[in-house]
């Protein structure tokens, strides 16, 4: 590199997207070297442990070289991107860039922090929010934006859509639809066209062409014996290591309870009578429930911390719902799930749950949960032992409502829907008689939710 190149471009790094996040993995490109590009313009999309993230370019200019192929995963802090912005960085002077849409606030991000074009952390009075591969105010660089009132000054042209660009040769297929597809094997240039809007490629078209593709292989006479490796990248190799974590650091045990679910339902069937679009389903009754039940028990709502040591209990309850996704199992989070209504609570894990399967969701809906719940019923399954989300002490596991033989009034036998609930928790937080006083307490609103209006 020459002495006026040197002072013309400028090295983006990997950006910290929030909560600490040590690494993150490429998942596909969206420039190449030679490119011209503007402020704010997708340079690539990243993938985390919690989100897949398109990044933004906080320069104007050619791209001149790339770091990382798809699939390898790049530390916090290393060269992600090399820009010639065309000016030279020594005059502290940015040449006007490219007008583009305005840069995305990282949600929760600690005001007065910033990460500056070169990565580095600033913090001070005069700092705003973190964005996204900017700084906040003076010292980003030359040929980056400077903020997100400049931006706003000037007039946005259209966002190119983040389905490749035809003139790019790339096929036309969202960062998601491409993630599913190198998941399955399917190669998405071999595809052509798509059934999507404008020919772009949809997850129906992968998961028909990976059909076809098993179905050739059968044909082929393909040997039982064969081995295939399939690479544990991003946000499924993150979660082995947070359940192998949890496995050895907490010393879990559990206790069940199996619960008529009759008049729950019937709530549910008398809330729908009145408004036919109502959104209380006997799982967002079940976590009303739940929620008033930890505010009477909080231990189960808390956490074991090393130094100390000692126990910490929380007033808020963060509810996470363990939701699968094709990317993997994701915990998107229900804040203070305490002060919701019903509906509107009903709501919220609707919204975060086809965020979560859309890879669409920020880092801070995917933190800070306080207590879990898995929901395997919804999968058909009748019941099992869910794995603490550490550093939680308590996680609570649903299993299917369906008619089953129950027990009443001490010897009779009649049909009723059912389901068990299981809690599994941090023995170091509470013993089992905590714990089943909680998962008792629980059963009890659940098989007689009027009870409910005592706690109003």
């Amino acid at each position: 590199m020459t002495d006026a190149e040197d002072r013309t471009v400028r090295e983006f790094l990997v950006p910290d997207l929030g909560e600490g996040l040590l690494d993150a993995t490429v998942v596909a490109w969206l420039v190449a070297p030679g490119d011209t590009v503007a402020v704010n313009q997708p340079l690539c999309v990243l993938e985390t442990a919690k989100a897949e993230v398109e990044i933004p370019s906080p320069y104007a200019g050619t791209v001149v070289e790339r770091r990382g192929e798809p699939g390898q995963t790049l530390p916090v802090g290393t060269p992600l991107i090399l820009v010639d912005t065309g000016a030279p960085t020594a005059t502290g002077r940015a040449p006007d860039p490219v007008a583009g849409p305005d840069p995305v606030e990282v949600a929760g991000a600690v005001p007065g922090t910033a990460v500056d074009a070169q990565g580095a952390d600033r913090t001070g009075a005069d700092s705003g929010p973190v964005l996204v591969g900017y700084g906040t105010g003076a010292g980003v660089g030359a040929g980056a934006d400077t903020g997100r009132r400049a931006v706003r000054r000037r007039p946005a042209p259209r966002r190119t859509p983040s389905a490749a660009p035809t003139d790019t040769g790339r096929p036309r297929a969202k960062p998601p639809v491409r993630h599913l597809a190198r998941t399955l094997g399917v190669d998405l240039a071999a595809l052509g066209a798509g059934s999507g809007p404008e020919g772009t490629i949809t997850r129906a078209d992968v998961h028909a062409a990976a059909a076809s593709l098993t179905a050739g292989a059968a044909g082929d006479g393909g040997s039982a014996s064969g081995t295939r490796s399939i690479p544990v990248r991003g946000i499924r190799a993150r979660t082995a290591a947070h359940m192998a974590r949890a496995r050895r650091e907490i010393p879990d045990a559990h206790c069940s309870l199996t619960v008529d679910f009759s008049r729950l339902l019937a709530l549910r069937d008398r809330l729908r009578a009145r408004d036919a679009g109502s959104a209380a389903t006997p799982f967002a009754l079940l976590l009303r429930l739940l929620t008033l039940t930890l505010r009477e028990h909080p231990r189960l709502n808390a956490t074991y911390v090393q130094d100390g040591p000692e126990v910490r209990t929380y007033d808020a309850v963060h509810l996470g719902i363990g939701t699968a996704t094709p990317r993997g199992l994701v915990v998107p989070v229900v804040r203070d799930a305490q002060d919701l209504s019903t509906v509107r609570l009903a709501r919220e894990v609707a919204r975060l749950a086809d965020g979560a399967r859309a890879g669409a969701l920020t880092p801070r809906e995917l933190t800070g949960s306080t207590f879990t719940v898995s929901n395997f019923g919804a999968l058909g399954l009748d019941e099992g032992v869910p794995v603490v989300n550490h550093p939680e002490a308590a996680i609570l596991g649903v299993g299917s409502i369906r008619p089953r033989p129950h027990v009443v009034d001490g010897d009779r036998l009649v049909v009723r829907p059912t389901a068990k609930l299981t809690c599994a928790f941090d023995h170091r937080v509470c013993d089992g008689a905590e714990a089943a006083a909680f998962l008792t307490a629980l059963g009890a609103l659940v098989e007689d939710p009027d009870t409910l209006l005592l706690s109003l």
